[in-house]
């Protein structure tokens, strides 16, 4: 019960605060931008509109709102922190498949699969759920590889933030009123090195 109202809660200060935000997103193409806005306003499931969208775990908070309702699953932690997640990114009207890289990995791996195969779009915080912030986790491209869907790189980028420093990923929590920059890298099929190099790459946009 306590996860259930903290998720609530969360779902209601995410929401309101992102009623507030401008959003700005860039590509690298046109062509990139094309098949992004082709997925983002597809809202039903389908095999030519699905793509894996990986973050970092500190980014989270700043994208929940503008991908709300567009049938993407996300792969959520098995944690007590996680189960507040789950909580409200149900509200958000996301698809959560529970699992992690340290806890029931193997069953929230094929759960990703099934919903990827199902025609979900799918986001993943690729450094989670603990870490080291900044390294890509394997998950991600082994699921791109075995369902043959693209990867879409992003960087989140508010412009009024608070840092939460004492947490590993960084956490962001954007402020209300804020400029939000999303940069996306091109997409395709990643290897773990190869995604972990442009992700990084995308913090100096």
């Amino acid at each position: 019960m306590k996860q259930k109202i903290l998720g609530l809660i969360a779902f209601t200060i995410i929401r309101l605060i992102g009623m507030t935000m401008r959003y700005h997103l860039h590509f690298k193409s046109k062509e990139d931008e094309e098949f992004f806005y082709k997925c983002y306003n597809q809202k039903k499931p389908t095999q030519d509109t699905k793509y894996l969208l990986a973050i970092f775990h500190q980014d989270e908070l700043c994208v929940m709102n503008y991908f709300r309702n567009r049938n993407m699953s996300v792969l959520i932690s098995v944690s007590k922190d996680g189960e507040i997640m789950n909580q409200t990114a149900k509200l958000l009207g996301y698809k959560p498949v529970r699992g992690s890289s340290s806890r029931k990995a193997v069953a929230g791996l094929i759960a990703a699969i099934k919903k990827v195969r199902d025609g979900y779009k799918m986001a993943f915080a690729v450094d989670g759920p603990r870490g080291p912030i900044y390294k890509v986790k394997d998950g991600i491209c082994a699921i791109a590889k075995k369902t043959d869907t693209k990867i879409i790189p992003m960087r989140a980028v508010p412009s009024k933030v608070i840092i939460s420093e004492k947490s590993w990923n960084k956490a962001k929590f954007p402020k209300p009123f804020s400029r939000m920059d999303f940069y996306f890298a091109p997409a395709k099929v990643y290897t773990t090195e190869e995604l972990e190099e442009v992700m990084v790459s995308l913090q100096d946009s």
